[in-house]
């Protein structure tokens, strides 16, 4: 049922989808400047510092595809409305965390808030306006806006620590949900619920209990002794895989329609946002870690140091805009990825050989900068290519699943690489790993990718889950 978007409401109903979108980006990089605070703070070791950053991103994307067969049975106002609620609930359980474990659990529920948000503020927005110019000028708001409040959730981070204790990077999202909410007021209310249909609730959580497991075993590798939970951890995987496999094969509505898996297209983007985030994705984590632990940065001069990244980042964002109908999708991607491998290679030199932020870090920050901007819109312009129109939602939020496994898992190596008290030799091994992981998507996407579009695939009728769809059309 179409939401009436006369110019006022109009106007306050993009706000709050926009402030959701920022919602979900900036909740995602706020957090890296203050993760040696927390750890100090809670007593996490370096290891497990990674679990902020993975528990938000692991449920995020696993618990996407199915927010968008919530929104499309319950309606995607109800789903909005408890996705900001549980955001709100999970934001004060972080901030008034005082160990580890229960701030572990609030990022979880943050990660599986902004898993139903994304979907939700998609359905919200297509009931809202019709197709056509106005809708793209509201989707290239929503979409611009969560480009930003993801380049500059770092740098945000590093203002609110010089002012203020790390719980306030949680405390901040309380009045940016109640925006929300106000601004949306009527609508989350107007939209019709869908077909009672099955949804694949025990598929998503084997699918994530797998990577957390996972994940849970290269967290146990790094650390000086490992126990045998690792084994555990792996058999654990194996199992929970195969239960998924099994449950996604026997239900009536599956989590992922078969046919789009078969799409070339889709399976080298999924491949390459995978590898993105393992490689571009960690840069976040070493940078800040290595500035903050190794060179003594403040919080808030850490933040600062990220802008430049922040700029090429929106900058490489905008060429891949204006090449993609210019020159082939693999050569673009290509480019970009062996672009951003030698700025993350520029980083390693600069932190071997203990040179200052001018002369080493800020051009490995705008070589990266450039090839990661360029690479992201790239690969999810290549995700939906040769898909139909109405499968492009979901075909973007398998991508964009893809890509935050993939990071959860890279991170997770990297880790067990520079080990529980890293010192620079180790972050130089780190960057060079990164690099190698960049360079390797340049030959995948020029091997596996092909000029000739395949005809379109018959599929479901599609769930609006994408954090980046729309980016990635613009």
């Amino acid at each position: 049922m179409p939401v009436s978007t006369a110019p006022t409401q109009g106007a306050r109903l993009l706000t709050a989808l926009a402030g959701a979108q920022l919602l979900v980006a900036l909740d995602f990089s706020i957090i890296y400047v203050a993760l040696p605070d927390i750890g100090t703070s809670l007593q996490f070791s370096a290891v497990a510092l990674q679990w902020i950053v993975s528990a938000y991103a692991i449920f995020f994307a696993g618990f996407l595809l199915l927010g968008g067969q919530l929104s499309d049975a319950f309606g995607a106002g109800r789903v909005y409305l408890t996705a900001q609620l549980l955001f709100a609930a999970s934001s004060i359980g972080a901030a008034l965390a005082s160990s580890a474990a229960p701030l572990i659990a609030a990022r979880v529920g943050q990660g599986m808030a902004a898993a139903l948000l994304v979907p939700a503020t998609l359905g919200l927005l297509s009931s809202a306006y019709p197709a056509g110019p106005e809708r793209d000028r509201a989707v290239s708001v929503w979409g611009t806006t969560g480009a930003v409040g993801l380049a500059l959730g770092v740098t945000a981070g590093g203002g609110i620590l010089a002012v203020a204790s790390w719980q306030w990077v949680f405390w901040i999202n309380i009045p940016i949900v109640a925006v929300c909410l106000l601004a949306a007021g009527n609508a989350i209310r107007s939209t019709a619920a869908g077909a009672r249909v099955p949804v694949a609730t025990t598929a998503t959580l084997s699918a994530c209990t797998a990577v957390v497991a996972l994940v849970g075993a290269f967290t146990e590798l790094s650390r000086s002794k490992p126990a045998l939970s690792v084994v555990a951890a792996a058999l654990g995987v194996a199992v929970l895989a195969g239960g998924f496999l099994i449950l996604s094969q026997k239900r009536r509505r599956p989590l992922v329609p078969p046919a789009l898996l078969r799409v070339r297209t889709l399976q080298v983007a999924c491949l390459v946002a995978a590898l993105y985030m393992a490689s571009f994705g960690a840069e976040f984590y070493l940078v800040t870690l290595y500035l903050q632990k190794v060179r003594d940065y403040s919080a808030f001069a850490a933040g600062m140091a990220f802008l430049p990244l922040a700029g090429t980042i929106t900058v490489g964002n905008t060429v891949a805009g204006r090449l993609a109908g210019r020159m082939p999708l693999e050569r673009l991607l290509s480019a970009a990825f062996v672009t951003g491998a030698a700025g993350l290679l520029v980083l390693a030199l600069a932190v071997a050989a203990e040179g200052g932020y001018t002369q080493g870090i800020l051009p490995g920050l705008l070589l990266s900068g450039l090839g990661q901007g360029t690479a992201f819109t790239g690969m999810f312009i290549t995700g939906t290519r040769d898909l139909p129109q109405t499968s492009n939602a979901t075909g973007s939020a398998l991508v964009t699943t893809a890509q935050y496994i993939g990071g959860s898992i890279g991170l997770a190596l990297l880790v067990l690489l520079h080990g529980e008290q890293p010192t620079a030799p180790d972050f130089v091994r780190t960057f060079c790993v990164t690099a190698v992981i960049a360079t390797a998507a340049a030959p995948s996407t020029l091997f596996l990718l092909s000029r000739t579009a395949p005809p379109p695939v018959p599929v479901s009728r599609p769930h609006q889950s994408s954090e980046h769809s729309t980016r990635g059309r613009r």
